[in-house]
Protein backbone atom coordinates (compact mmCIF):
# COMPACT_ATOMS: atom_id res chain seq x y z
CA UNK A 1 0.00 0.00 0.00
CA UNK A 2 1.63 3.24 -1.16
CA UNK A 3 -1.25 5.74 -0.89
CA UNK A 4 -0.66 6.74 2.71
CA UNK A 5 -2.77 9.55 4.20
CA UNK A 6 -1.05 12.68 5.44
CA UNK A 7 -2.16 12.27 9.02
CA UNK A 8 -1.19 13.46 12.46
CA UNK A 9 0.00 10.78 14.87
CA UNK A 10 0.06 11.39 18.62
CA UNK A 11 2.98 9.44 20.05
CA UNK A 12 2.70 10.46 23.70
CA UNK A 13 3.77 7.11 25.15
CA UNK A 14 3.16 7.14 28.88
CA UNK A 15 4.33 3.64 29.66
CA UNK A 16 7.13 3.35 32.23
CA UNK A 17 9.04 0.31 31.07
CA UNK A 18 10.32 -2.03 33.76
CA UNK A 19 12.76 -3.84 31.48
CA UNK A 20 16.19 -2.30 31.03
CA UNK A 21 16.55 -2.94 27.32
CA UNK A 22 14.80 -3.96 24.11
CA UNK A 23 16.64 -4.79 20.88
CA UNK A 24 19.70 -2.90 22.18
CA UNK A 25 22.65 -4.87 23.61
CA UNK A 26 25.17 -3.34 25.98
CA UNK A 27 28.73 -4.16 24.91
CA UNK A 28 30.57 -2.31 27.67
CA UNK A 29 30.64 0.79 29.85
CA UNK A 30 33.76 2.66 31.00
CA UNK A 31 33.85 4.85 34.12
CA UNK A 32 37.26 6.43 34.64
CA UNK A 33 36.23 7.80 38.04
CA UNK A 34 35.40 11.38 37.07
CA UNK A 35 32.55 13.00 38.95
CA UNK A 36 30.62 13.84 35.79
CA UNK A 37 30.36 12.98 32.07
CA UNK A 38 28.63 14.75 29.22
CA UNK A 39 29.13 14.90 25.43
CA UNK A 40 30.42 12.04 23.28
CA UNK A 41 31.57 11.57 19.69
CA UNK A 42 33.31 9.00 17.51
CA UNK A 43 36.42 8.69 15.38
CA UNK A 44 37.35 6.13 12.72
CA UNK A 45 41.06 5.79 11.99
CA UNK A 46 42.42 5.23 8.46
CA UNK A 47 42.86 1.52 9.29
CA UNK A 48 39.17 1.24 10.25
CA UNK A 49 39.74 1.13 14.03
CA UNK A 50 36.86 2.75 15.92
CA UNK A 51 37.15 5.01 18.94
CA UNK A 52 34.73 6.61 21.37
CA UNK A 53 35.41 10.06 22.82
CA UNK A 54 33.67 11.27 25.96
CA UNK A 55 33.72 14.55 27.83
CA UNK A 56 34.60 13.95 31.48
CA UNK A 57 34.58 16.52 34.26
CA UNK A 58 38.36 16.96 34.11
CA UNK A 59 39.00 16.53 30.38
CA UNK A 60 38.54 14.48 27.22
CA UNK A 61 38.99 10.69 27.32
CA UNK A 62 39.41 8.43 24.27
CA UNK A 63 38.58 4.71 24.20
CA UNK A 64 39.33 1.91 21.79
CA UNK A 65 35.96 0.21 21.27
CA UNK A 66 36.75 -2.54 18.76
CA UNK A 67 37.07 -5.16 21.49
CA UNK A 68 35.48 -5.75 24.88
CA UNK A 69 36.43 -4.64 27.43
CA UNK A 70 36.90 -1.20 25.90
CA UNK A 71 40.12 0.50 26.97
CA UNK A 72 41.11 4.11 27.57
CA UNK A 73 43.89 5.05 25.13
CA UNK A 74 44.29 8.77 25.76
CA UNK A 75 43.29 11.70 27.92
CA UNK A 76 43.67 15.49 27.58
CA UNK A 77 42.87 17.58 30.66
CA UNK A 78 40.79 20.74 30.54
CA UNK A 79 38.94 23.15 32.85
CA UNK A 80 36.73 21.31 35.34
CA UNK A 81 33.11 21.35 34.14
CA UNK A 82 29.90 19.35 34.00
CA UNK A 83 29.67 20.38 30.32
CA UNK A 84 32.25 19.22 27.80
CA UNK A 85 31.34 18.74 24.16
CA UNK A 86 33.22 17.30 21.19
CA UNK A 87 33.02 17.16 17.45
CA UNK A 88 35.44 15.53 15.02
CA UNK A 89 36.55 16.80 11.61
CA UNK A 90 38.83 14.45 9.71
CA UNK A 91 41.58 13.40 12.20
CA UNK A 92 41.17 16.14 14.82
CA UNK A 93 38.77 16.54 17.72
CA UNK A 94 37.50 19.99 18.72
CA UNK A 95 36.50 20.37 22.35
CA UNK A 96 34.80 23.14 24.26
CA UNK A 97 33.35 23.54 27.73
CA UNK A 98 31.49 26.00 29.91
CA UNK A 99 34.23 25.69 32.50
CA UNK A 100 36.84 28.40 32.96
CA UNK A 101 40.45 28.30 34.08
CA UNK A 102 43.58 26.69 32.71
CA UNK A 103 42.94 25.40 29.21
CA UNK A 104 39.73 27.40 28.67
CA UNK A 105 38.64 28.19 25.13
CA UNK A 106 38.72 25.81 22.17
CA UNK A 107 40.98 22.76 22.35
CA UNK A 108 42.23 21.14 19.14
CA UNK A 109 43.35 17.53 19.71
CA UNK A 110 45.05 15.33 17.15
CA UNK A 111 43.67 11.78 16.85
CA UNK A 112 46.33 10.72 14.35
CA UNK A 113 48.44 8.84 16.90
CA UNK A 114 45.71 6.64 18.33
CA UNK A 115 45.77 4.10 19.86
CA UNK A 116 49.10 5.22 21.30
CA UNK A 117 48.14 8.69 22.52
CA UNK A 118 46.18 11.91 22.10
CA UNK A 119 48.07 15.10 21.24
CA UNK A 120 46.87 18.58 22.18
CA UNK A 121 47.71 20.64 19.11
CA UNK A 122 46.63 24.01 20.43
CA UNK A 123 44.22 25.75 22.77
CA UNK A 124 42.60 28.82 21.22
CA UNK A 125 41.85 31.38 23.91
CA UNK A 126 41.61 34.41 21.64
CA UNK A 127 38.13 33.68 20.20
CA UNK A 128 36.13 32.95 23.37
CA UNK A 129 36.78 31.62 26.84
CA UNK A 130 33.82 29.25 27.11
CA UNK A 131 31.01 27.87 24.93
CA UNK A 132 28.13 25.44 25.28
CA UNK A 133 28.51 23.06 22.33
CA UNK A 134 30.01 22.72 18.88
CA UNK A 135 28.88 20.83 15.80
CA UNK A 136 30.03 19.85 12.31
CA UNK A 137 28.31 18.48 9.21
CA UNK A 138 28.45 14.74 9.92
CA UNK A 139 26.94 13.92 6.50
CA UNK A 140 29.78 15.63 4.62
CA UNK A 141 33.17 14.05 5.40
CA UNK A 142 34.89 16.66 3.21
CA UNK A 143 33.60 19.62 5.20
CA UNK A 144 36.27 21.60 7.08
CA UNK A 145 34.01 23.79 9.22
CA UNK A 146 32.89 23.68 12.82
CA UNK A 147 30.06 25.66 14.42
CA UNK A 148 30.45 26.84 18.01
CA UNK A 149 27.23 27.65 19.88
CA UNK A 150 26.64 29.79 22.93
CA UNK A 151 30.19 31.15 23.06
CA UNK A 152 31.07 33.89 25.52
CA UNK A 153 33.64 36.01 23.72
CA UNK A 154 36.40 37.90 25.48
CA UNK A 155 35.16 41.29 26.61
CA UNK A 156 31.45 40.43 26.27
CA UNK A 157 29.22 39.70 29.27
CA UNK A 158 26.73 37.35 27.60
CA UNK A 159 26.96 34.22 25.41
CA UNK A 160 26.39 34.73 21.70
CA UNK A 161 24.96 32.83 18.76
CA UNK A 162 26.99 30.66 16.37
CA UNK A 163 30.62 31.25 15.37
CA UNK A 164 31.73 29.50 12.16
CA UNK A 165 35.36 28.36 11.97
CA UNK A 166 37.39 27.08 9.04
CA UNK A 167 39.49 24.25 10.49
CA UNK A 168 41.23 23.13 7.30
CA UNK A 169 44.47 23.98 9.13
CA UNK A 170 43.92 22.81 12.74
CA UNK A 171 47.02 24.68 13.90
CA UNK A 172 45.68 27.97 12.56
CA UNK A 173 41.89 27.96 12.46
CA UNK A 174 40.04 31.05 11.25
CA UNK A 175 36.67 32.66 11.94
CA UNK A 176 34.80 32.90 8.63
CA UNK A 177 31.35 33.98 9.77
CA UNK A 178 28.67 33.84 12.40
CA UNK A 179 24.96 33.96 13.16
CA UNK A 180 24.22 36.18 16.14
CA UNK A 181 20.55 37.24 16.46
CA UNK A 182 20.51 36.07 20.12
CA UNK A 183 21.82 33.18 22.22
CA UNK A 184 21.94 29.92 20.25
CA UNK A 185 22.10 26.85 22.49
CA UNK A 186 22.81 24.18 19.86
CA UNK A 187 22.66 23.69 16.12
CA UNK A 188 22.42 20.97 13.50
CA UNK A 189 24.26 21.46 10.22
CA UNK A 190 23.42 19.76 6.96
CA UNK A 191 24.75 21.00 3.65
CA UNK A 192 23.96 24.67 3.17
CA UNK A 193 21.52 24.84 6.08
CA UNK A 194 22.03 25.46 9.75
CA UNK A 195 19.22 24.68 12.18
CA UNK A 196 19.75 26.92 15.21
CA UNK A 197 18.03 26.14 18.52
CA UNK A 198 17.35 29.39 20.36
CA UNK A 199 16.42 27.88 23.69
CA UNK A 200 15.43 31.09 25.51
CA UNK A 201 13.65 32.60 22.52
CA UNK A 202 11.67 29.41 21.98
CA UNK A 203 12.43 29.36 18.26
CA UNK A 204 14.21 27.16 15.73
CA UNK A 205 15.91 29.22 13.02
CA UNK A 206 16.55 27.71 9.58
CA UNK A 207 19.58 29.56 8.22
CA UNK A 208 21.20 29.58 4.77
CA UNK A 209 24.98 29.15 5.21
CA UNK A 210 25.93 28.73 1.55
CA UNK A 211 27.88 31.97 2.10
CA UNK A 212 29.41 31.32 5.50
CA UNK A 213 30.60 34.90 5.76
CA UNK A 214 27.00 36.10 5.57
CA UNK A 215 24.43 33.59 6.95
CA UNK A 216 20.83 34.48 6.12
CA UNK A 217 17.65 33.54 7.99
CA UNK A 218 15.31 31.46 5.81
CA UNK A 219 12.53 30.70 8.30
CA UNK A 220 11.90 30.95 12.01
CA UNK A 221 9.82 28.18 13.63
CA UNK A 222 7.99 28.96 16.84
CA UNK A 223 5.45 26.96 18.87
CA UNK A 224 3.77 26.98 22.27
CA UNK A 225 5.66 26.15 25.49
CA UNK A 226 8.92 26.12 23.54
CA UNK A 227 12.33 25.68 25.18
CA UNK A 228 14.08 24.80 21.94
CA UNK A 229 17.14 22.73 22.86
CA UNK A 230 18.28 20.65 19.85
CA UNK A 231 17.21 19.26 16.49
CA UNK A 232 18.06 16.87 13.65
CA UNK A 233 16.76 16.28 10.13
CA UNK A 234 15.24 13.15 8.56
CA UNK A 235 17.21 11.25 5.87
CA UNK A 236 15.36 13.03 3.03
CA UNK A 237 15.76 16.42 4.77
CA UNK A 238 11.99 16.94 4.60
CA UNK A 239 11.34 16.63 8.33
CA UNK A 240 12.92 18.21 11.37
CA UNK A 241 12.85 16.61 14.82
CA UNK A 242 13.04 19.15 17.66
CA UNK A 243 13.57 18.56 21.40
CA UNK A 244 12.75 20.86 24.31
CA UNK A 245 14.81 20.37 27.46
CA UNK A 246 11.80 20.35 29.82
CA UNK A 247 10.19 17.43 31.65
CA UNK A 248 6.88 16.56 30.05
CA UNK A 249 7.59 18.15 26.66
CA UNK A 250 7.85 15.64 23.80
CA UNK A 251 10.05 15.54 20.74
CA UNK A 252 8.23 17.39 17.96
CA UNK A 253 8.18 16.78 14.21
CA UNK A 254 8.03 19.57 11.63
CA UNK A 255 7.45 19.18 7.89
CA UNK A 256 10.11 21.44 6.32
CA UNK A 257 9.78 20.19 2.73
CA UNK A 258 8.46 23.67 1.90
CA UNK A 259 10.35 26.19 4.03
CA UNK A 260 7.78 28.83 3.13
CA UNK A 261 5.07 26.70 4.73
CA UNK A 262 6.63 24.84 7.67
CA UNK A 263 4.01 22.90 9.63
CA UNK A 264 4.19 20.94 12.85
CA UNK A 265 2.80 17.41 12.67
CA UNK A 266 1.32 17.90 16.10
CA UNK A 267 0.24 14.32 16.62
CA UNK A 268 3.63 12.90 15.63
CA UNK A 269 5.01 13.91 19.00
CA UNK A 270 7.09 11.33 20.85
CA UNK A 271 8.17 10.65 24.40
CA UNK A 272 8.99 7.40 26.16
CA UNK A 273 7.77 8.85 29.44
CA UNK A 274 5.87 12.10 29.90
CA UNK A 275 7.60 12.63 33.26
CA UNK A 276 10.99 12.97 31.54
CA UNK A 277 12.62 15.10 28.86
CA UNK A 278 14.05 14.19 25.46
CA UNK A 279 17.57 15.64 25.37
CA UNK A 280 19.03 15.15 21.87
CA UNK A 281 18.00 13.43 18.60
CA UNK A 282 20.44 11.90 16.08
CA UNK A 283 19.45 10.22 12.79
CA UNK A 284 21.17 7.36 10.97
CA UNK A 285 19.28 5.96 8.00
CA UNK A 286 15.71 5.04 8.96
CA UNK A 287 16.40 5.21 12.69
CA UNK A 288 16.44 8.07 15.17
CA UNK A 289 18.55 7.65 18.30
CA UNK A 290 17.39 9.85 21.17
CA UNK A 291 19.33 10.47 24.36
CA UNK A 292 16.37 10.64 26.72
CA UNK A 293 17.99 11.50 30.07
CA UNK A 294 16.39 9.28 32.74
CA UNK A 295 14.87 7.04 30.04
CA UNK A 296 18.28 6.25 28.52
CA UNK A 297 18.84 5.53 24.83
CA UNK A 298 15.67 5.30 22.72
CA UNK A 299 15.58 4.09 19.12
CA UNK A 300 12.75 5.06 16.76
CA UNK A 301 11.88 3.67 13.34
CA UNK A 302 11.34 6.80 11.22
CA UNK A 303 10.99 5.08 7.86
CA UNK A 304 7.73 7.01 7.93
CA UNK A 305 9.16 10.27 9.33
CA UNK A 306 5.74 11.54 10.39
CA UNK A 307 4.98 8.30 12.29
CA UNK A 308 7.87 7.58 14.67
CA UNK A 309 7.67 4.16 16.32
CA UNK A 310 9.88 3.11 19.23
CA UNK A 311 11.67 -0.13 18.33
CA UNK A 312 14.47 -0.31 20.90
CA UNK A 313 15.86 1.13 24.11
CA UNK A 314 18.50 0.78 26.80
CA UNK A 315 17.83 2.49 30.12
CA UNK A 316 21.04 3.63 31.83
CA UNK A 317 19.33 5.15 34.87
CA UNK A 318 17.52 3.19 37.61
CA UNK A 319 16.17 6.15 39.60
CA UNK A 320 12.92 8.05 39.26
CA UNK A 321 12.05 9.68 35.96
CA UNK A 322 12.57 13.37 35.24
CA UNK A 323 15.29 15.94 35.68
CA UNK A 324 18.85 16.26 34.46
CA UNK A 325 20.10 12.75 35.13
CA UNK A 326 20.95 9.68 33.07
CA UNK A 327 22.01 9.69 29.42
CA UNK A 328 23.39 13.02 28.16
CA UNK A 329 24.43 12.16 24.63
CA UNK A 330 24.47 9.49 21.94
CA UNK A 331 26.40 9.09 18.70
CA UNK A 332 25.29 6.42 16.17
CA UNK A 333 27.48 7.20 13.16
CA UNK A 334 30.12 4.43 13.29
CA UNK A 335 30.49 2.18 10.20
CA UNK A 336 30.17 -0.92 12.41
CA UNK A 337 26.75 0.24 13.60
CA UNK A 338 27.92 0.58 17.21
CA UNK A 339 26.39 3.39 19.22
CA UNK A 340 28.15 5.28 21.98
CA UNK A 341 26.74 7.57 24.65
CA UNK A 342 27.83 9.59 27.62
CA UNK A 343 25.92 8.89 30.84
CA UNK A 344 26.23 11.69 33.39
CA UNK A 345 27.37 9.43 36.22
CA UNK A 346 28.58 6.20 34.66
CA UNK A 347 30.78 7.27 31.75
CA UNK A 348 30.97 5.96 28.20
CA UNK A 349 28.43 3.35 27.06
CA UNK A 350 28.86 1.24 23.91
CA UNK A 351 25.85 -0.59 22.43
CA UNK A 352 24.68 -2.54 19.41
CA UNK A 353 21.15 -2.22 18.01
CA UNK A 354 19.73 -5.15 16.04
CA UNK A 355 18.01 -2.95 13.41
CA UNK A 356 14.51 -4.09 14.42
CA UNK A 357 11.94 -2.52 12.11
CA UNK A 358 8.34 -1.56 12.78
CA UNK A 359 5.19 -2.27 10.85
CA UNK A 360 2.56 0.43 10.36
CA UNK A 361 -1.23 0.42 10.43
CA UNK A 362 -3.32 3.11 8.76
CA UNK A 363 -7.04 3.61 8.48
CA UNK A 364 -10.10 5.74 9.04
CA UNK A 365 -12.86 5.69 11.67
CA UNK A 366 -16.43 6.53 10.61
CA UNK A 367 -19.95 6.82 11.99
CA UNK A 368 -21.68 3.56 10.97
CA UNK A 369 -24.98 5.31 10.17
CA UNK A 370 -24.00 8.58 8.52
CA UNK A 371 -20.59 7.54 7.22
CA UNK A 372 -19.19 10.75 8.71
CA UNK A 373 -15.50 10.65 9.62
CA UNK A 374 -14.97 10.76 13.39
CA UNK A 375 -12.44 13.31 14.63
CA UNK A 376 -10.48 12.59 17.86
CA UNK A 377 -11.62 8.96 18.03
CA UNK A 378 -9.23 6.97 20.22
CA UNK A 379 -7.19 4.23 18.54
CA UNK A 380 -5.21 1.93 20.83
CA UNK A 381 -2.50 -0.45 19.64
CA UNK A 382 0.53 -0.33 21.96
CA UNK A 383 -0.37 3.24 22.88
CA UNK A 384 -3.37 5.47 22.34
CA UNK A 385 -3.56 7.97 19.49
CA UNK A 386 -6.42 10.01 18.03
CA UNK A 387 -7.85 10.40 14.55
CA UNK A 388 -7.39 13.64 12.64
CA UNK A 389 -10.08 15.93 11.20
CA UNK A 390 -10.64 13.48 8.35
CA UNK A 391 -11.04 10.55 10.74
CA UNK A 392 -7.67 9.14 9.66
CA UNK A 393 -5.06 7.56 11.90
CA UNK A 394 -1.61 6.00 11.62
CA UNK A 395 0.23 3.96 14.19
CA UNK A 396 2.88 1.29 14.36
CA UNK A 397 4.58 -1.36 16.46
CA UNK A 398 7.22 -4.07 16.37
CA UNK A 399 6.26 -7.34 14.63
CA UNK A 400 3.73 -9.36 16.62
CA UNK A 401 0.06 -10.19 17.09
CA UNK A 402 -2.07 -7.41 18.53
CA UNK A 403 -5.57 -6.28 19.42
CA UNK A 404 -6.72 -2.79 18.44
CA UNK A 405 -9.47 -0.87 20.20
CA UNK A 406 -11.40 2.03 18.69
CA UNK A 407 -13.54 4.35 20.84
CA UNK A 408 -15.35 7.68 20.71
CA UNK A 409 -17.62 9.47 23.16
CA UNK A 410 -21.23 8.69 22.27
CA UNK A 411 -20.33 5.52 20.36
CA UNK A 412 -19.96 1.85 21.19
CA UNK A 413 -16.29 0.93 21.22
CA UNK A 414 -14.93 -1.82 18.96
CA UNK A 415 -11.98 -4.19 19.37
CA UNK A 416 -10.30 -6.09 16.54
CA UNK A 417 -8.27 -9.09 17.69
CA UNK A 418 -5.48 -11.18 16.16
CA UNK A 419 -3.92 -8.50 13.97
CA UNK A 420 -0.60 -9.91 12.74
CA UNK A 421 1.95 -7.19 12.05
CA UNK A 422 5.21 -7.85 10.20
CA UNK A 423 8.24 -5.61 9.80
CA UNK A 424 7.66 -3.01 7.04
CA UNK A 425 3.95 -3.86 6.86
CA UNK A 426 1.53 -1.14 5.76
CA UNK A 427 -1.91 -2.42 6.78
CA UNK A 428 -5.15 -0.54 6.19
CA UNK A 429 -7.93 -1.04 8.75
CA UNK A 430 -11.15 0.94 8.32
CA UNK A 431 -13.59 0.88 11.22
CA UNK A 432 -17.22 1.94 11.71
CA UNK A 433 -18.50 2.80 15.18
CA UNK A 434 -22.19 2.62 16.02
CA UNK A 435 -23.67 5.60 17.88
CA UNK A 436 -24.91 4.83 21.36
CA UNK A 437 -28.68 4.95 21.97
CA UNK A 438 -28.56 8.43 23.49
CA UNK A 439 -27.37 9.82 20.16
CA UNK A 440 -29.38 7.50 17.88
CA UNK A 441 -32.48 9.69 18.09
CA UNK A 442 -32.15 13.04 16.36
CA UNK A 443 -33.80 15.73 18.52
CA UNK A 444 -37.16 16.94 17.21
CA UNK A 445 -36.06 20.53 16.55
CA UNK A 446 -32.47 19.89 15.46
CA UNK A 447 -32.94 21.66 12.10
CA UNK A 448 -34.30 24.82 13.73
CA UNK A 449 -31.20 25.73 15.71
CA UNK A 450 -27.61 26.51 14.81
CA UNK A 451 -24.35 26.54 16.81
CA UNK A 452 -21.45 28.21 15.03
CA UNK A 453 -18.63 28.69 14.09
CA UNK A 454 -17.36 25.11 14.04
CA UNK A 455 -14.41 24.88 14.54
CA UNK A 456 -14.55 27.82 16.97
CA UNK A 457 -11.80 29.98 18.48
CA UNK A 458 -12.94 32.49 21.09
CA UNK A 459 -16.74 32.64 20.84
CA UNK A 460 -19.69 30.33 20.25
CA UNK A 461 -23.00 31.61 18.89
CA UNK A 462 -26.18 29.63 19.66
CA UNK A 463 -29.05 30.69 17.38
CA UNK A 464 -32.39 29.33 18.62
CA UNK A 465 -34.56 32.20 17.45
CA UNK A 466 -36.60 29.92 15.13
CA UNK A 467 -37.56 27.38 17.80
CA UNK A 468 -41.33 27.02 18.46
CA UNK A 469 -40.56 25.90 22.03
CA UNK A 470 -38.57 27.51 24.77
CA UNK A 471 -34.92 26.45 25.21
CA UNK A 472 -33.51 27.00 28.67
CA UNK A 473 -29.88 25.85 28.78
CA UNK A 474 -26.83 25.30 26.57
CA UNK A 475 -24.40 22.76 28.13
CA UNK A 476 -20.84 21.93 26.98
CA UNK A 477 -19.19 18.58 27.80
CA UNK A 478 -15.63 17.33 27.41
CA UNK A 479 -14.65 14.00 25.85
CA UNK A 480 -15.23 12.23 29.15
CA UNK A 481 -18.80 13.51 29.39
CA UNK A 482 -17.97 16.00 32.16
CA UNK A 483 -19.91 19.27 32.17
CA UNK A 484 -17.43 22.10 31.65
CA UNK A 485 -19.75 25.07 30.86
CA UNK A 486 -23.47 25.78 31.22
CA UNK A 487 -25.24 28.87 29.87
CA UNK A 488 -28.80 30.22 30.21
CA UNK A 489 -30.36 30.87 26.81
CA UNK A 490 -32.39 33.86 25.61
CA UNK A 491 -34.90 32.66 23.05
CA UNK A 492 -35.45 36.01 21.37
CA UNK A 493 -31.79 36.48 20.36
CA UNK A 494 -28.76 34.71 19.03
CA UNK A 495 -26.78 33.90 22.15
CA UNK A 496 -23.02 34.47 22.05
CA UNK A 497 -20.64 33.09 24.68
CA UNK A 498 -16.93 33.70 25.17
CA UNK A 499 -15.06 30.40 25.54
CA UNK A 500 -11.55 31.58 24.70
CA UNK A 501 -10.21 29.94 27.85
CA UNK A 502 -11.07 26.43 26.66
CA UNK A 503 -8.21 24.21 25.51
CA UNK A 504 -8.01 23.08 21.91
CA UNK A 505 -9.88 19.81 21.43
CA UNK A 506 -13.28 18.26 20.82
CA UNK A 507 -16.45 19.09 22.80
CA UNK A 508 -20.08 18.00 22.81
CA UNK A 509 -23.11 20.16 23.53
CA UNK A 510 -26.75 19.75 24.43
CA UNK A 511 -29.61 22.25 24.27
CA UNK A 512 -32.30 21.51 26.86
CA UNK A 513 -35.84 22.76 27.33
CA UNK A 514 -37.58 23.78 30.55
CA UNK A 515 -38.36 20.13 31.30
CA UNK A 516 -34.65 19.22 31.08
CA UNK A 517 -35.26 17.36 27.81
CA UNK A 518 -32.62 17.38 25.08
CA UNK A 519 -33.94 19.23 22.02
CA UNK A 520 -30.61 19.72 20.28
CA UNK A 521 -27.09 18.27 20.44
CA UNK A 522 -23.89 18.08 18.48
CA UNK A 523 -20.11 18.21 18.40
CA UNK A 524 -17.82 21.26 18.41
CA UNK A 525 -14.11 21.52 17.69
CA UNK A 526 -11.64 24.12 18.91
Amino acid sequence: MREIPSILLLMSIANVLLAQNLNVELLDVADRGDQRYSGSWTYVAPDGAEYGLVGAYTGLAAYSIDEVPITEVGFVPGPGSNWREITVVKDHAYVTTEGTGAGQGLQVISLEYLPDSLHLVRTYENFFFRAHILQSDVYNPDSTYIYVNGATALGTPEPEGVIIFDVSNPADIQVVGGYHPYYIHDCHVRGDRLYASAIFEGTLDIVDISDKSNPQLIERISYGNAFTHSSWTSPDNNYLYVCDEVDGLPMRTFDISDVDNVTEITQAQYTANSAALVHNPYVRGDFLFASHNTEGLRVLDISRPDVPVEVGFYDTYSGSSGGFKGLWSACPFLPSGKIIGGDRNEGLYVWEFNDAEAGHIYGIVRDSISGEALFAASVTLTNTIQTDFEGKYATGALPGTYSMTFAQVGYASKTIDDITLQANDSLWIEVELAPSMVNMNTPLYADLMEVFPNPFKDNITVDISQLPVRAERFVLYDLNGKTIREFILNNSLSNQYNVSELDAGIYFYEILNEHNEVIGNGKLVK
